[in-house]
């Protein structure tokens, strides 16, 4: 099941409709603990994020204490916010004290945008597949891969199949286009351990993003 409504008016109410982390308007009630593991919805289990907030920190199980936290100080904060003025300072202090908490949790100076983790991945990718490509271009120079025209094609073998003249000539032109963008003295030959590194930061991204672990298809 899902929250109810009346739960999600509840939790957006309490948080004035607002992130409890970012402090960003339009909110997603989130279940803290997940329902596949037994979370319960109800609205001590629900923190209200945006939606960056949301899938930044929503399913790192580390994260779960902090989101919890850092709820209840933004509703007493929120409580707070039209009382008295002499409730001010208090409100003050709450925000410092909010602040300090995620700061904590939120290295700002060092952590990566989502749009910067997938530029690596489109770069690193793109590495993968011309250190393979070169590795193919090899393999056609000694006469080990044979290029063939289209109506020729011929069925699997036992050795190593050919490849289609046309799709190889587009190859080429993709490679041609990876040289001007990166460089040829940026990519490769690289050493086994370089090697190793490259793919390993692909995975390890990849795995961050939501692929499973040793995704190195390109």
């Amino acid at each position: 099941m899902a929250f109810s409504e009346a739960v999600k008016r509840a939790v957006r109410s309490k948080a004035h409709h607002s992130c409890c982390i970012c402090k960003g308007v339009g909110v997603e009630v989130h279940h803290i603990i997940p329902q596949e593991e037994g979370g319960p919805d109800t609205e001590e289990n629900a923190a209200p994020l945006c939606p960056s907030c949301h899938e930044i920190y929503g399913a790192n199980k580390n994260k779960r204490k902090f989101i919890r936290e850092v709820r209840d100080a933004w509703y007493e904060i929120c409580a707070k916010r039209y009382g008295p003025g002499d409730a001010l300072d208090g409100i003050k202090r709450s925000i410092e004290e909010l602040t300090e908490k995620v700061r904590e949790h939120l290295d700002t100076k060092y952590a990566r945008r989502s749009d910067e983790v997938l530029e690596s991945i489109d770069e690193l990718v793109t590495k993968v597949w011309y250190n393979r490509h070169q590795l193919r271009k090899q393999m056609i120079d000694v006469g080990e891969i044979k290029l063939v025209k289209r109506e020729r094609f011929p069925p699997k073998s036992s050795g190593r199949r050919p490849i289609q003249r046309d799709i190889w000539e587009g190859a080429l032109k993709a490679a041609a286009r990876v040289e001007a963008e990166y460089g040829v003295e940026n990519l490769g030959p690289w050493d086994d351990f370089e090697w190793g590194m490259i793919n390993g930061k692909l995975s390890a991204l990849r795995w961050v993003m939501g692929d499973g672990w040793d995704m190195l298809d390109t």
